[in-house]
Order: C-alpha cells, then structure tokens, then sequence
C-alpha cells in the first residue's frame, strides 16, 4: 500500500505501487492529471485501512467465539481465517478456534513450524494430483506476492498477461480456492518461521502422522524414524509415543531430543569365529527406570535390558534370546547369530544397521582374501521391473543395490538353510562375504543362481583384477567349471536332498519317502516331534492328485494343501521319479515346466513354500524356481531344452491368476509358451476362485491415452446409447464405418448385457460397480499409475465384492464400455469429480452442437457439479454423458489388439490339476480330452462322490456319511446361524455403523456369555460374504477400541 503524494516524473516506465489496468495496458502512474477543461481526473482503486483497524475487528470476530470451536465446516473459510490470524500475530491466541481438520492432527496446535511443514505437505500433494493445467505453486506465490503489493482492477485487464491466464485458470476449478489460501498461508509462515523449509521427524503414530521439530535435525535419523514407524505399529497416550507397552519417546511440549544408539553385543558360546563382537545401530533408547534398548530389525523387535555389571538380557518378539556362534556343520561353521536361550533354533538378521568386527589379522587380512574390492558389489544380476508405461522391463542391478533386512530361522537339529524368497539369498549372500565365510557363501550361492535370470560376475576392470583368491574358487566351483573338487563336493551334497535315487520306486514308496524329508524342513518341537509330519490322509490325498482321472480335487480346510500338498507336488516334479512322471503327463508329453497358480493374497504363502522346499534338491542338478513369470520375456530364459544342452532343464513358476493371464497377452511370451505347452503342468491352488466366471479378470483404465479414431468413438457412443436406451440398430450410421458388421454384432451384445444386468440385479451397484480410489486401494504392486489416474471411473464388469488386485487386466473390453454408459447413464453423481477436472475443455463448437440450453461460460467455469447440471436441465444430460464418455474410452489402455485370456483358455491350452477347500459344479473339457479329439462324455473334473443331490432322497446314516467325508474329521465345532435382515437398512448408512450393529446385538445376544472369552463375546472377526468393501483394516481397527475401550483386547492381528 502506497501512502503520500504520487510525484509525477516525466518517464511513466518506471513501476508504481499503484497499477491500473486499462484496455490497452497500463494507466499512467499518476494520480491527477490535468486536462483541455481545466478539470482533474483522480482514479480511486479501493480503500486503504490502518493496520490496528483490521486487526481490531478479525480480534472482535474470533472474541465473539467466547473460546468455543467455529461450527463452519467450510474450508475456504476456515483458511481465509487462518491466514488473517497469522497476519495479524493472533495464531496463538485463537488457533484453537478453527474447525479445519490438519490443525486438529498436529501435534501441538499452535506451532507455526509443524503448521508450516502440514501445509507443506498439503500443497505438494495437491500439486501431484493436478498435473493436468500449467497452475504451479511457484506461478501462485508469484500472483500474491504482485497482487501484496499492487492493486490488480480486473476489468480490461490484457488478456495475453500471463497474470490473467492464471487468474482464469484458478477461477475454473473451485479446487484451487484452497490451494491459493494454503501458498498464501505458506508464505505467512516463512515469514514468521524466518524459514523456507523447516527441518523435521515424521512419526505414525495410531495410523496418523505426527510431526515433530527436533532441535538438533540429523537426516539420516529422519529417515529411519519414518521408516519404522511405518512398518511398526507404534500408539500414542497421553502424549507419549509407545511401542506394545513401552514407552519410547516423549512427544509432549518441551520433549526431549530425539536421539538414536548403537549397541555392541558379544558372543556367549564357546566356540569363535572370525566376528569378535556385533555392533547394532539405529537403536531407541526406551524411558524405562533402568536401562533398556529397542531394536527393529526385519519387522521383528529386539529388546535389551541392561541389569548389574553391564550384563544384558535379549529378547527376540518377547522371547528369550543370546547372541552365540554356531559350528551347524561343514558347510554351516562358526555363524555369528541369536540363539533361542530355551531352545537350539538359531536366528540369522542380516541388515545394515549390523556391523560386525572381523578379525584381519594374520592369513586372514584382505589381500589374501582378495577382498580389496567389496565383492557383492562385482556381481550383477538380471532384475525384472515395471516401468511408468506398465511394460515389464530388465535391468542390471549390482548385488549391493538391492540388499535389505531379512531374518531366517535354522531349524535344530538338520540346520537346514531355508529361505522364503530370493531377497533373503541376496542378503545372506552379502552376509556371508561381511562374516569372511566361505562354505556358507557357496551354500547361499547355489540357492541363488537357482533363483536367478543371470548372474553376471566382474571379476576385472580393464588392468584392475576385482575377484580373485577363495572367493573366486568358490565361484568357480559353484558354476561347476574347470577342475573338480571332490572334497568339497563331499561337504556341500549333504546340504540336498538326492531325489533321483529313488527314480525306479513305486509311486506310494516315493511318497513315503518324500513325506519323510518334508518333516525335516519343519521346526522340532518341545516333546520330540517334527511341527509338521504329513499324515496318511494327506498321502492319500497326493497320491489321489498325481494319479486321478480328475483334475481338480477337494479336501477341507485347514488339511494342508498349500503348506503340504503344493510344495510335495513340486518336489514330485523336479524329481526323476518314472511313475510319478508318467501320471503327471497326463495323458500327453512329459512335463519339464510347472506353473504354480494360487489368488492373488496367496502368492506371498505360496512362493515361500516353493522356495523353502525346492532349492536343496539334487545336488548340481540344473533347474530354476522363479517367483514371476513375465521372466520369460528374457532372452536368457527358455521353455525346454536349449542349445548345447542334452536335455531341457526344469523350470518352476510361482504367479498368481491374473498375472498368469496377463502374461499371455505378450506375443514373446507366446512364442515360447504356445509350442511347449504341452510340456508344461499347471497347477491351481484354490481352483474354485481360479474358475469362477465373475473373478476371471478384470479392467484397468490408465492416464495413457489409447488410440481410437473419433469416429470409432463416436459409433461406441451410438451403439450403446441405442441399445440402453432399447432403440432399434442404427444400421444406416454403421454402413459408413469400414467394418459395418461388427458394430451389428456389437449391438446385439450390447442388448444381451443389458437384459443380464435387469435380470441380475435392480440394484446397480450389486451386479458391478467402477474403478476409484476405494475399490483399486489394493493396487499397489503392479500397477504403475498413480490412485489418482483412475478417477476416470471406468466400470467394473464383475461382483463389486471382487476388487481388483495387482496384476488385473482386461476381461471383456466391449462388456466394460457399455457398463460404463450404464452407469453414466444411472448413477451420474459417481462422475461430479471427473467433470470437475475436465468441464474447461469443453470446446465452444461442442456446447453449440449439444449443450446450448445451458450457459456456456456457466458450463466451463462454473462450479455446479455435473449432477446438479442434469437434475436442473434434464435435456442436456445425453450431451454431457456424450462429453464424459469418450474422454473415460480414451483412456482405457488396451493391449495387444485388446487380446483377452481368461480361465477357460488356460483350461483348455495346458494339462492342469488342482485342488479347493470348497466344492464347485463345473465342468470342463481337459486338455488331454481336446488333444485327442475326443467326443465321448466329458470326465467330471472334479470328484464329486460326497455330493448329495435331494432328488437321491439320501437315508440320514447316508448323508451324514457323504457330509463326513466333505467335512472331515473334526469335532466339538458349534455354528450358530443370525438374522442379517437389518443389514439391509444399516449398509445405506456405512460399513463401519453395520459393524458396531454387530456387536451390539452379539453383546445383548443371551447365549453369547457361555462362550465369552474377553470383555467381548468373541476374540475373531471373519468377513466371509465380502460385506466390507470400502472400509480399511485401521477402521475396523479404530471401531474395536472405541466400542470395547483400549483394554479389551492386548493385541489386535489382521
């Protein structure tokens, strides 16, 4: 604000306070001028008020309150409030006041430093959702600080300025109103935090971020801290941050620092190695009276106690433990881990956090180790990514680039190495090179390339050799290259389990025999036992597998079948056994590939087992086990025997359902698939979900935009207007387009989709529902495109109870763009967020053809949402539904001429066998039964002998007996069957109110406190229909402590 005379210059190019704009730029910088009649013009722009004078009444409004929190919900208000508190030097005074919710999660209310990081985030995440116009932060802070300083009259302004093309940007999303606030609101608090960024710790805590302004910042302790509170459930009470019910930091005014510690551990067994002592960093120091440390290592807690003299107490996860140096044996010697105090099991962490002091003296310095050079750092391998196009891509990644924590469990007393994923190899492989140890590198090393797509190895740079003495003998010896060396093969083959001995056994022989190695994988309990020893009804049920016509099989639940059956049916296949090979045939060629298929929330269970049970078989034998089947895009890989080889190595495969599907979408997959298929075995864990018609795949909409011609999208439009709206084939409007007869077609399937759908359901969203940021909140791992992307709201063809997972691909393209008119057409609400976005493209040819009924600068830069604009002008909606739907089909990315694979086809392509806990009806011709042009009865797929059909009109004795035998064995189950009418009514109003209803009644229920265990009248919850969709586990979460108090349950699992 300018205050005093303007003087007038003779040059009116120097820049005023004062600008007024006019038609054809800027107005002279003068305030009077003195013209032909002797009259002064004097331009007034708006009026100047002192300081204390608004002060005063902003003091008034909030004084007003009489110290009660506003009501008003409303955001752009609140904010406005916000920043004149801060302008003014009231923010501490009244803060308290506002009703706007990232102030209620701050930590402390009135730190204009957390405020300033809140807002921070605020924006950034506000930038990363908006990408679609040029509005950006810096352009915004430009305006206001032009706007602080300057009088902008927005008549006649030049409409080239680069100020009023932002103007008119801001002014075309209601959006923005806050985003203008919060870069106000920030740039307030530079100024008052005398700051542009604030340094600080980002801490979850009860699901929520807090956070907290060190007073000495460390970046590295920022990191972890955000790290492991993200991976650990941490709570807060009374201000103080807990981890299970320790106290660990103090996050109240005036808390203390923040510090981190490392802690030295020593070896308490006889025996020594190499490692004189262990040092751990990034340890928490709890507030306890005495002295304790916490340790998050690999998603497991260490807690430390340090008692008299300096002894220390270690607990691993509450359990009792030491550190100690096992001699396994010879491949497995002197290995620095923990050691159960109860028990022989040894724990090996391997991390970055854990250093160990290795002895370099002697023959033991680096020279003669040839480790000048970090050898995990001089192997590469070849890594499988998705890159932001969703294209499965390799890329060499050096060993050191991709080590993690991991902790792996040494089973007493065969001390067998099992991992549960190739990460783990990786780290134990590192580990051993940091220990100096040779027999476990090699150990680790043979599991390794068994995982691998290729191992390269740099053993020199130009002049400078990188790998030399033992480690690269050891690496040598692995590839099995060069001299042999039969003392070392004496040690490492007792570390595998030799299967092709036994190639000549009967089949019910082998299986003894597998069954009786299976026990040594599993932990050796307390009174003698194996955890783990298959039963005979399990054996039966393998060999019922292997050998029956059928190809899937049911047995209940909980007998086994991922955690048995699946890994014993892989170890059957990487053996040479005759008869086993003859029956896995089936009926056709033998089999040397296997591919594991389970469900998507499957895959983590079924990889780990394959991987534990498979990778110590048949010593120096040449096969592979990969956890992701787009590996055969690399060249490197091959399906059956390959050049120079004898015959064609075994290979395993463990993918889930859509993975699998989407994989035969790629032409080099099928390439190399479709000419060995009938040398590959499928295997189908859950195969009953495998074949339900409504979970085959699904669609996927993306920010790419396809390549449709206009009028391909206008012919889409027709036809499924016509067919909604059950108007006759526009055959005329389809003559025109190249391919008149497919767009006949398509409207007769448009009409069949649209009676299925009225005879499905009356209610939309029971028969399919759409893609959002609820429904695709489990899309996180193989699905390039951001949350945000799929606000384009394509329809989901399927039972909305099926969400989509990582890997979901297109089903049925045409079924998903006429559903997506359907719900354009029923539920346009659904689309308010989307036209928002997109309301400014609105061409001005467009609105002349279909929308001139409404106003048109109404229509693009208005705020009305797009369902209030079609509730007011019913005879517009068509041409907004017009607007949306090609914008929503240009953005369905469709792959490989939108080639579709669902269940049936991998049915009918490979041999396949299978089991499920829940029996199905379904039946299918088999591969075998294709292959031979067979045309008798198609056999049962699965063994249906305990159906009972009520047209048989079983005796008791009878059913009861076929209903054992679907059942099994079990007693002392009791099921009490509810009424869930009221859900009806109690879903319109929430999931989460559904459920407090449910407790309720299960607590006023009378029979309920003969089986009360806790506080509660249950201690699990199962939703087995699929009820709760939308909500989160942190909600269910939330509701359980809020309805039965934080000391019902100690822990709550999901």
């Amino acid at each position: 604000y300018y205050y005093g005379p303007f003087l007038c210059r003779g040059s009116f190019r120097t820049e005023f306070d004062l600008a007024v704009a006019s038609a054809s730029g800027s107005a002279s910088a003068t305030v009077s001028h003195s013209s032909r009649n002797s009259h002064n013009n004097l331009v007034l722009t708006d009026r100047v008020y002192e300081y204390s004078y608004l002060k005063g009444i902003v003091e008034r409004i909030f004084r007003g309150a009489n110290g009660i929190r506003f009501k008003s919900d409303n955001a752009v208000l609140n904010l406005i409030l916000l920043s004149l508190l801060l302008d003014f030097g009231l923010f501490d005074q009244y803060a308290k006041l506002l009703n706007i919710p990232f102030m209620k999660d701050l930590q402390h209310e009135a730190d204009t430093r957390e405020l300033q990081v809140e807002v921070a985030n605020l924006i950034y995440n506000f930038d990363r959702k908006h990408t679609e116009d040029s509005v950006t932060r810096s352009k915004v802070e430009e305006l206001i600080y032009e706007v602080s300083y300057k009088f902008f009259v927005n008549k006649n302004f030049p409409i080239n300025s680069s100020q009023f093309r932002l103007i008119q940007m801001l002014n075309g999303d209601s959006d923005y109103q806050e985003y203008v606030l919060l870069c106000k609101i920030y740039m307030s608090l530079c100024q008052i935090n005398k700051s542009i960024e604030v340094d600080y710790y980002k801490i979850r805590c009860n699901g929520q971020y807090h956070i907290i302004i060190p007073k000495n910042f460390s970046k590295m302790t920022s990191e972890y801290l955000e790290q492991v509170t993200v991976h650990h459930s941490f709570s807060e009470t009374n201000g103080i941050m807990m981890y299970d019910d320790i106290n660990v930091f103090d996050l109240r005014p005036g808390q203390p620092e923040i510090n981190l510690y490392r802690v030295r551990l020593e070896s308490n067994s006889d025996v020594q190695s190499m490692v004189k002592y262990l040092e751990i960093t990034n340890v928490f120091r709890t507030l306890s009276l005495q002295e304790q440390y916490l340790i998050f290592i690999a998603d497991n807690s260490i807690l430390i106690d340090v008692t008299e003299r300096g002894k220390m107490e270690i607990r691993i996860n509450k359990v009792s433990a030491e550190v100690a140096t096992i001699f396994f044996n010879e491949a497995l010697s002197f290995i620095p881990c923990f050691k159960y105090s109860e028990g022989e099991d040894i724990i090996i962490f391997t991390s970055r956090n854990i250093h160990y002091l290795v002895d370099k003296g002697g023959q033991f310095c680096t020279d003669y180790y040839g480790m000048k050079h970090e050898l995990i750092e001089c192997i590469k391998s070849e890594e499988v990514f998705v890159d932001l196009n969703d294209d499965v891509q390799f890329r060499k990644e050096k060993l050191s680039d991709l080590l993690t924590e991991s902790k792996v469990v040494v089973y007493f007393p065969d001390y067998l190495l099992l991992v549960s994923s190739r990460q783990q190899l990786i780290n134990l492989l590192d580990y051993a090179l940091y220990i100096r140890n040779i027999g476990f590198f090699i150990l680790v090393l043979f599991f390794l390339r068994r995982t691998s797509i290729h191992l390269e190895y740099i053993e020199r740079k130009e002049k400078v050799v990188l790998i030399s003495g033992p480690w690269r003998e050891a690496i040598v010896y692995v590839l099995n290259i060069g001299q042999k060396n039969p003392h070392y093969d004496r040690i490492f083959e007792k570390q595998f389990f030799d299967l092709n001995q036994h190639a000549n056994l009967p089949l019910r022989g082998f299986i003894d025999v597998l069954c009786e190695n299976f026990t040594r994988y599993q932990r050796f309990t307390e009174d003698g036992q194996y955890q783990i020893v298959p039963t005979e009804k399990q054996k039966q049920f393998l060999e019922r597998i292997i050998c029956g016509e059928e190809s899937f099989h049911f047995s209940e639940v909980g007998t086994g079948k991922t955690k048995v059956i699946m890994p014993l049916l892989c170890q059957t296949f990487l053996s040479s056994n005759i008869e086993a090979h003859r029956y896995l045939a089936r009926g056709g060629k033998q089999k040397d590939t296997l591919v594991i298929l389970v469900p998507e929330h499957l895959v983590p269970d079924a990889r780990h087992q394959v991987f534990k049970h498979c990778l110590n078989l048949n010593f120096r034998q040449e096969y592979r086990v990969y956890d992701d089947i787009f590996a055969l895009l690399h060249p490197q890989v091959h399906l059956g025997a390959n050049n120079g080889e004898s015959k064609p190595k075994k290979q395993i495969f463990v993918i889930s359902f859509n993975q699998f599907k989407k994989a035969l979408t790629y032409d080099k997959i099928c390439q190399k698939v479709r000419p060995h298929r009938e040398h590959i075995l499928v295997i189908a864990d859950e195969v009953d979900d495998f074949l339900d018609r409504d979970k085959l795949v699904f669609n996927i909409c993306s920010n790419k935009a396809n390549t449709f011609a206009p009028t391909t999208l206008e012919l889409y439009f027709e036809t499924s207007c016509a067919a909604y709206h059950r108007k006759e084939c526009p055959r005329e409007l389809f003559q025109s387009s190249p391919n008149p007869a497919y767009w006949i077609d398509l409207y007769e399937k448009f009409d069949a989709i649209y009676n299925e759908i009225q005879d499905a359901s009356k209610s939309l969203n029971k028969s399919f529902g759409i893609f959002n940021e609820q429904t695709l909140r489990h899309c996180t791992s193989s699905i390039s495109h951001d949350i945000e992307g799929y606000k384009a709201l394509i329809a989901r063809p399927y039972e909305s109870v099926n969400r989509a997972m990582p890997g979901s691909y297109y089903s049925d393209v045409e079924r998903t763009i006429f559903l997506t008119f359907v719900i354009l057409s029923e539920d346009i609400a659904k689309y308010d967020e989307l036209f928002q976005g997109e309301r400014k493209f609105i061409t001005f040819e467009y609105w002349r053809e279909y929308l001139t009924e409404l106003d048109y600068d109404e229509l693009v830069y208005g705020h009305n949402r797009l369902s209030e604009i079609a509730e007011n002008y019913p005879s517009a909606s068509l041409g907004l539904i017009r607007f949306l739907y090609i914008i929503i089909l240009k953005r369905m990315e469709i792959r490989d001429r939108s080639r579709s694979v669902n269940s049936v086809d991998i049915i009918f392509n490979f041999d396949c066998i299978g089991f499920t806990g829940t029996p199905f009806l379904d039946n299918y011709p088999t591969s075998d039964y294709i292959r031979h042009q067979r045309e008798d009865d198609i056999p049962p797929s699965i063994d249906r002998s305990f159906y009972a059909y009520t047209s048989e009109e079983l005796s008791q004795d009878e059913f009861e007996n076929r209903f054992s035998q679907f059942q099994g064995q079990n007693s002392d189950v009791k099921v009490e069957y509810v009424s869930s009418d009221f859900m009806q009514e109690s879903l319109k109003i929430g999931e989460m109110e559904t459920l407090k209803e449910i407790f309720t009644r299960e607590q006023e229920n009378p029979k309920a406190e003969s089986r009360k265990t806790t506080k509660a009248p249950f201690n699990a919850i199962v939703d087995l229909c699929g009820i709760f969709k939308l909500s989160t586990i942190e909600d269910v979460r939330s509701l359980v402590l809020e309805h039965f108090g934080p000391g019902c349950f100690h822990y709550i699992y999901h």
